[in-house]
């Protein structure tokens, strides 16, 4: 299937009418037309597996051995050779996205080497951190700071067509749109930010998100519950904000409005001092919360050097607490295996080994994910 080619959408222009016949000699005042507005949405409701859907849950579950559903946990940069393809997921970084053709090549061959079908990701963001250049219909998506300043209408036209690229090309999942809201320090000087409003944000990125899902790719918000307008990126230094419960739910609000649109939501890397100051994909609390409004949670990077100060410099204990906080999707952008780092897979199941009682922790997170993967139409 070729990639979708589109142009993009222009901003409705208002149209004049003539007004009604009047006996005055002066030229009548034009009267605009009022400007289109797509139909209205159905009122918001959060997905639900169907009986059915549950049903297959189930059937996938009881046939994966404890090291099928540690692996179903993990995403990772995509593996090469010719054996089998054993992780739950892939995220597409760097060159590969420059070549469109050779990257669906390898995501069906990557499919037919997985026993358990994989769920593609990638970072959608526009602008300078536009991984899509290589796309032409992608190449001028704009960055979240240029989409705050338009509307609904706009947001849900670029989503609807950056869903139909990603949907060609073999991908199920976007990282992004993201909620946070920031005026100042470093979402906001790259543009990442659609505003400071939590109303705001969340109607944008909802229209967003509707978009991609008109095509078929289910969206993950995030920096949840929200990097706000702090200095300095996560991934250079490890942050830890001194923010009050009452403002962090403010900034946790964007990402509930959007709920129903939302497929899950990536935890921040960012530190909290309410939370016990470590970065909220270690937070249990947060973690909960995600899954208390629906949300299936996934890390954001774990091969970040910096993670490893939150726990002593083990990069094993900082998979073994991603994972014991509660995360369902636990995310690297490095191939498994990597020199020098350990094979989260195996520092999982030996977890679960020692402690058979988190046997039903890691069930919980294996049918998030295929519940995932059945919306993604990769399991029925």
């Amino acid at each position: 299937m070729g990639v979708a080619c589109a142009t993009r959408p222009p901003t409705p222009t208002p149209t004049s009418t003539p007004t009604s016949t009047s006996t005055s000699t002066s030229t009548p005042t034009p009267i605009p037309a009022p400007i289109p507005i797509p139909p209205p949405h159905p009122l918001p409701t959060p997905f639900t597996p169907t009986r059915a859907q549950l049903a297959t849950v189930e059937r996938h579950l009881a046939a994966l051995t404890l090291e099928q559903k540690v692996a179903q946990l993990v995403v990772a940069y995509p593996p090469g050779g010719e054996g089998p393809v054993e992780q739950g997921g892939v995220i597409l970084l760097g060159k590969m996205l420059k070549d469109p053709a050779a990257l669906r090549e390898r995501l069906a061959g990557l499919q037919r080497r997985s026993a358990v079908p994989l769920l593609v990701t990638v970072d959608l963001e526009g602008g300078d951190l536009n991984r899509f250049r290589a796309v032409p219909t992608l190449s001028a998506l704009p960055s979240a700071r240029d989409m705050g300043g338009e509307g609904a209408w706009e947001a849900e036209a670029w989503g609807r067509r950056a869903g139909l690229d990603l949907a060609a090309l073999g991908i199920h999942v976007s990282l992004g749109p993201v909620l946070d809201l920031a005026d100042r320090g470093f979402m906001a000087e790259t543009g990442r930010s659609l505003g400071t409003d939590a109303v705001q944000v969340a109607r944008l990125a909802r229209a967003f998100s509707r978009g991609l899902a008109s095509a078929g790719v289910l969206p993950v918000g995030k920096h949840y519950p929200g990097y706000g307008p702090v200095a300095g990126s996560s991934d250079h230094a490890l942050l830890v904000v001194d923010r009050s419960p009452q403002e962090i739910a403010r900034h946790q609000a964007a990402f509930v409005a959007a709920a129903d649109v939302l497929a899950g939501v990536m935890m921040a890397n960012v530190g909290f001092e309410a939370y016990g100051g470590v970065p909220a994909i270690l937070s249990p609390e947060l973690v909960a919360r995600a899954h208390l409004s629906g949300f299936l949670a996934v890390t954001d990077d774990l091969a970040v050097p910096t993670l490893r100060a939150a726990t002593g410099g083990d990069p094993a204990e900082l998979w073994r607490r991603a994972f014991l906080a509660g995360n369902d999707l636990l995310l690297t952008t490095t191939p498994l295996g990597w020199p020098g780092t350990p094979d989260p897979r195996h520092v999982l199941c030996e977890l679960v080994r020692a402690h058979p009682d988190l046997r039903s922790r890691l069930d919980e997170s294996v049918r998030r994910v295929l519940i995932l993967k059945i919306r993604a139409k990769l399991l029925d």
